[in-house]
């Protein structure tokens, strides 16, 4: 067995399986991480969605073939709520992880939204005879102002973990975030957000999007230690595609780049317009 692929597999269990949200959609990616910038299955503000949308993410953790990732997103509205799904892969042959999120969100006023989601894990690395699986939950709270948005996420709050080789139980740790999204203008916006993992210190995340036209312009920080981040992206009628990179001392680059699709609202779904 070669020592190069043993040693990508430790560092990938020991660094990425760490993290309830190691890989994010490209456009939160490039955006500091924020919450507030997510465009999948963890918008913010998915209750609004009036079409069914997809998200495809396609990422590489500096330029090594085992720690690619993929990921694709689906939003699907119902009647009184809207229904989110994702699927996401990590990894290679020694070391592989594969997630399915669910996620529900429901307006239940004018200027508050709440969602729930649950996440089921399948990890798989050498010496592991059968995939392990975990379950866990998280709970997302938006309040939204004329400028100000303010929300808070819980996640792994009931995680069932996975057993190791010798029995012993593993856990993601339990994660509180708390973010402020301020609005300036129609095309610029910035987020700050804090979270708490397990009884880490405390992190930080910062990210701002700035609209030009169809184009988009995103770049942000997250630490310690402080990660840079930047992207762009071009919007059109049904179709976006969007890059983005991070800079990760002494590692180097993690590249994304994604493409999603807005499905056309039927006829019978729009209202007539009364003369």
């Amino acid at each position: 067995m070669k020592i190069i692929p043993v040693f990508i597999a430790f560092f990938s269990i020991s660094v990425f399986n760490g993290s309830a949200e190691a890989n994010h959609n490209c456009v939160r990616a490039s955006a500091g991480e924020c919450l507030a910038y997510d465009v999948g299955s963890e918008d913010l503000r998915l209750c609004d969605a009036q079409t069914c949308r997809l998200y495809a993410t396609l990422g590489n953790h500096y330029l090594a073939s085992e720690l690619s990732h993929s990921k694709l997103e689906a939003i699907i509205p119902a009647r009184s709520l809207v229904l989110a799904t994702d699927m996401e892969w990590f990894g290679y042959a020694l070391y592989n992880r594969l997630r399915t999120h669910f996620a529900l969100s429901k307006r239940l006023g004018e200027h508050c939204v709440l969602g729930v989601g649950f996440r089921l894990a399948s990890l798989h690395y050498e010496g592991n005879e059968r995939r392990r699986l975990s379950l866990a939950e998280d709970v997302t709270f938006l309040f939204q102002g004329r400028t100000t948005d303010l929300y808070a996420k819980g996640e792994n709050l009931f995680d069932t973990g996975w057993r190791g080789i010798l029995g012993e139980r593993f856990k993601e740790p339990m994660r509180t975030t708390l973010g402020v999204l301020f609005h300036f203008s129609e095309s610029v916006s910035c987020a700050l957000e804090s979270y708490w993992e397990g009884e880490r210190n405390l992190f930080g995340r910062f990210g701002t999007r700035y609209d030009i036209g169809k184009f988009q312009l995103r770049c942000g920080a997250m630490g310690p230690p402080i990660t840079p981040t930047f992207g762009c992206g071009f919007l059109g009628k049904n179709f976006r595609l969007d890059l983005s990179a991070r800079w990760i001392r002494n590692l180097g680059y993690a590249l994304d780049c994604g493409i999603g699709y807005t499905f056309n609202k039927k006829e019978s779904e729009v209202l007539p317009i009364s003369e």
